[in-house]
């Protein structure tokens, strides 16, 4: 009976001296605070961002001239920002390659400047703006 007192306490000291050699499990623990909450997201975002610059860095550059006319409109220099990267062209008449996203919002803007101007032609136009019938005009 010695023996097998003596054979079960050795057992139970190799088992033992067995889970001491090995590592201890450590949990994350995740701390809710909210200023941990207000960083994870803006680590989010920051990467986000990150990754849209590169999509944009190597998007299809497009060359876009900015007419010295427009700097009223627009600005010296005109800042486009497309989810929320941005990016300034001077309005000098010089021609610049940016990325295609970029270069369509600019083309937009100078769009809509035009027709603005072509309305206001239109309007300012007094010698032709009369009306033979109510409605006829539109301007």
């Amino acid at each position: 009976m010695a023996t097998k007192t003596k054979d079960a306490l050795d057992a139970a000291l190799t088992e033992a001296s067995a889970e001491l050699s090995q590592p201890i499990e450590q949990k994350s623990v995740r701390v809710d605070t909210v200023e941990a909450v207000a960083a994870r997201k803006y680590n989010e975002l920051e990467a986000k961002r990150k990754r849209l610059v590169e999509r944009y860095r190597n998007e299809v550059k497009v060359p876009v001239t900015i007419s010295p006319f427009y700097a009223p409109y627009l600005g010296r220099v005109v800042r486009v920002s497309v989810n929320g990267i941005i990016v300034d062209i001077p309005a000098d008449g010089q021609t610049y390659s940016i990325n295609k996203t970029h270069a369509d919002h600019i083309v937009a803007k100078i769009k809509r400047i035009d027709a603005m101007i072509e309305h206001q032609k239109r309007v300012s136009d007094v010698s032709n703006n009369f009306e033979h019938q109510p409605g006829e005009l539109h301007l």
